[in-house]
């Protein structure tokens, strides 16, 4: 990989081999180790590879400002780097922003992925009370609050005063690209979009969820696990199955 794409990828278990890669874009204020577990769980035949969001991990010297144009070329980067298919899942946060590089890369002409898998997420053209809509303009207290309130950090998190006093700067400056996220009318993607929603969600709807359709021409496909915003993490068993499903369509056998 080159400077750029090292940068903003880490990939737990590097399969070269592997039929099919799943870039990976997580959470607000999460990096790229929440997909550690998922080589493990997923089909043989797919390469994980975390998206590093800077201000995290190995980026946590670098500001934590969101610039979509650089992570949209390093996935674009990447992705001409090695001629295997690709997806790309996004989990809240990440959802938003996987959409958004996908229409980068159609406009740029750059090879687009397979699929788009957006977890817990509102569809991109929805806006309203989302329960974490204003986050970066309230103060440290109102916003660790809301989101602990509305399960926006992990248990194990928001349990812990000074995890969550160090995420501080990270969240306040991802839930800033949110509340500036001005959604732009484009045609729908000619990428097929696999949503998942969790039935306990306190923060995205099902319905939320659905309206994803309407943002592709390639097929849509929705699927509920059991569990709440987190579970990518809490409920992987459960997801993990659908998933790996899914890649084997997407890539053939793996």
């Amino acid at each position: 990989m080159t400077t750029l794409t090292a940068r903003w990828f880490r990939c737990p278990r590097p399969l070269p081999h592997a039929a099919l890669r799943l870039f990976c874009l997580p959470y607000a204020g999460a990096g790229a180790g929440v997909f550690h577990p998922w080589p493990a769980a997923l089909a043989p035949g797919v390469e994980v590879v975390g998206v590093q969001l800077p201000g995290r991990e190995n980026r946590i010297v670098e500001p934590a400002e969101i610039d979509l144009t650089e992570l949209a070329a390093a996935v674009a980067d990447a992705a001409a780097a090695d001629s295997r298919p690709y997806a790309l899942y996004g989990h809240s946060l990440g959802a938003r922003l996987g959409f958004e590089v996908i229409r980068s890369l159609r406009r740029t002409g750059a090879p687009l992925p397979v699929r788009l898998y957006a977890g817990a997420a509102r569809a991109p053209h929805l806006s309203g009370s989302d329960t974490f809509d204003g986050l970066s303009r309230v103060s440290d207290d109102e916003l660790v609050a809301r989101v602990v309130a509305g399960g926006g950090v992990p248990e194990a998190v928001a349990g812990e005063p000074e995890l969550l006093e160090l995420l501080l700067p990270t969240l306040r400056a991802d839930f800033a690209w949110l509340d500036d996220y001005v959604y732009q009318p484009e045609p729908p993607l000619p990428v097929p979009i696999v949503a998942f929603a969790g039935t306990l969600d306190r923060a995205v709807s099902t319905e939320q969820m659905a309206a994803w359709e309407q943002h592709t021409t390639a097929g849509f496909v929705l699927h509920h696990v059991d569990g709440g915003h987190f579970f990518l993490q809490d409920r992987l068993p459960d997801l993990a199955p659908l998933l790996s499903a899914d890649l084997v369509a997407a890539g053939g056998e793996l």
